[in-house]
């Protein structure tokens, strides 16, 4: 049954109420040309070097010379001279010519050479020097990237910090086909674009994100750029870039990764589509797992990553009194949550004597993941029975933390990719994701049988289509004529009868939004479906959105002529098959 609610109305509209003006997005960082670094560095050796030349070629056209057998004095005229200065100097060495010199010439010849040698290693050092000039070198490559950009003729996303969220973020939107921009303020991970193997060539721009021209150079200001991801650990210059878009590109949609409550709401005044704070993801995770660990499960099985295998279903969880020990910001944000949930809470910094008795869960949340495990290996020798949830900064230890299997692991970086990658592949999905965690345990464990029934165990991947001329030609041409239901669009291209193995989740049409919609929900023009499956069945859904003969056979069950030959055999029976599809269906 169809669930139907409607779209919270977006805070993204006060990005545009704030700016007044249009504003020019700048795209060049001042006094950063290459031409202009090379005509101030190369400057002096240029002028030695046509000084040099200068006074060679008048002094060699000066030097008397050699009397020739048709009455000449034997001097070069200004273009001999030129001429053999220019081979001599640059040591090609052509000999004597148009005749034999004279001593004098000679001697002027061999002072010419020494000038020129001495003006040319000049020269050649110090253009040495500008190719290992850093401000050079960092001018050279903004203007290349600059020219890579700018040749891009496709949407594009901008990843703003390129650590261990960036780079997973990259990775997955790299499979996915998307064509990305990174900026990065270090220029090591910038390196690491070109090691990291991505399947296309990603445009690293290095630079200050707080500087509007430095998103500029990025992108900002091209018509393909689809969103701005600001996923450094600095949530002071995330915000500056919330700001920045919000107020030069309100139309660019902006993700944002965020730690404090004060810092997440400053982001709200500017209204980016989507402001992740993994300590207030944890925290409602945490909760949703003690209260609906059916919910739980299929909420954390569609946000994995694609592959994940579903998870066992976990009952029992402690629901008395919990343990927060944290020192930092995460401490308050985690109680604050459990609090909320109507939990009793207590806390205690790491250094503290920790005291167990009556306590049911311990949530290990220290800045240092060695306290963490340490005292989580402390627990369980002495308390076994208690509820452990640990949490880990670094990527490089999550191999000790699997292997010690706590019974729940917080690992920031992996709720912001996942959210990061949810918000910009389908942001109506998460939505979903809120509906499934307001849903009832009953609900939500009919709708992981459904979800298992049709695309199997391993997690599935989030796609989403518009019904358009441009996403879904098929579809479109059979609209303007008649109705189609959403169900053909989930049928097998080889068997009528069967479903792929994707199934839909949501239809958004206007500002209404349908969850779940049902098989005979009638599609319109401009509708977006939001949908979870497998790859292999999005490929053999493509079939049905592209080829009117294919989405005629999911809609009829009938096949019609493809071939040139065979309609032109069957003309009359294809014009009527097309024009009354429902005469054809048993």
């Amino acid at each position: 049954m169809a669930h139907t609610r409607s779209r919270r109305r977006r805070q993204t509209r006060r990005s545009s109420e704030l700016q007044q003006t249009r504003v020019a997005i700048p795209s060049e960082i001042p006094n950063v040309t290459a031409g202009f670094i090379v005509v101030r560095k190369m400057r002096r050796p240029l002028l030695v070097i046509i000084t040099v030349m200068t006074v060679a070629v008048l002094g060699l056209c000066l030097m008397p010379g050699i009397p020739q057998p048709d009455g000449s004095n034997g001097q070069l005229n200004a273009f001999d001279s030129f001429y053999v200065i220019s081979f001599t100097a640059t040591t090609i060495g052509f000999g004597e010519i148009p005749h034999e010199f004279s001593t004098e010439q000679r001697w002027w010849v061999t002072f010419s050479i020494y000038m020129s040698v001495i003006a040319w290693a000049y020269t050649i050092a110090r253009l040495m020097a500008l190719l290992q000039d850093s401000a050079f070198i960092a001018a050279r490559n903004a203007q290349a990237v600059r020219r890579s950009i700018s040749h891009l003729n496709e949407p594009f996303t901008i990843i703003v910090g390129y650590g261990y969220i960036g780079r997973s973020v990259a990775k997955a939107l790299d499979l996915l086909g998307r064509r990305i921009v990174v900026l990065e303020s270090n220029a090591v991970p910038i390196e690491r674009l070109t090691t990291d193997m991505l399947r296309q060539e990603v445009p690293g721009v290095l630079g200050d994100a707080r500087n509007p021209a430095t998103l500029g150079l990025a992108g900002l200001d091209q018509p393909d750029c689809s969103a701005v991801l600001a996923l450094t650990g600095d949530e002071e210059v995330n915000l500056q870039i919330v700001m920045t878009c919000s107020l030069l590109r309100p139309d660019v949609p902006v993700i944002a990764r965020a730690f404090t409550r004060g810092i997440t709401e400053s982001m709200t005044d500017f209204s980016p589509m989507a402001i992740v704070n993994p300590y207030d993801d944890y925290g409602e995770f945490l909760t949703l797992a003690i209260q609906h660990p059916h919910a739980y499960r299929l909420v954390t099985w569609l946000l994995a990553v694609d592959g994940t295998d579903l998870a066992p279903l976990r009952t029992h969880l402690p629901s008395k009194t919990w343990l927060v020990v944290a020192d930092g910001q995460f401490g308050d944000e985690i109680s604050q949550d459990l609090i909320a949930g109507d939990y009793e809470v207590s806390t205690a910094l790491p250094t503290d004597d920790i005291d167990l008795t009556n306590v049911a869960a311990v949530i290990a949340g220290a800045e240092s993941d060695t306290t963490n495990l340490a005292l989580a290996a402390h627990i369980r020798h002495t308390h076994p029975e208690i509820f452990l949830a640990v949490r880990q900064q670094s990527h490089a230890h999550l191999p000790l933390l699997n292997a010690f299997t706590p019974d729940s692991i917080f690992f920031p970086p992996h709720l912001v990719t996942q959210r990061v990658i949810t918000g910009l592949i389908a942001p109506n999905f998460w939505g979903f994701i809120e509906f499934l965690m307001k849903s009832d345990d009953a609900f939500c464990q009919t709708m992981t049988d459904k979800l298992v029934a049709r695309v199997g165990t391993l997690s599935p991947v989030v796609q989403r289509i518009t019904i358009s001329a441009k996403d879904t030609p098929s579809v479109y041409r059979w609209l303007q004529h008649r109705e189609v239901a959403l169900g053909p669009l989930f049928r097998s291209t080889q068997d009528w009868k069967h479903k792929i193995g994707a199934y839909p989740l949501l239809l958004v049409r206007g500002k209404e939004t349908i969850i779940l919609p049902a098989d005979d929900q009638e599609l319109q023009v401009g509708d977006e479906i939001v949908m979870v499956g497998r790859l292999s069945a999005f490929d053999d859904q493509k079939e049905v959105l592209y080829d009117d003969s294919t989405l005629f056979y999911a809609v009829t069950g009938r096949d019609i002529p493809t071939s040139q030959a065979w309609r032109r055999l069957t003309n009359r029976r294809w014009k009527n098959a097309f024009d009354h599809p429902a005469e054809l269906v048993d």
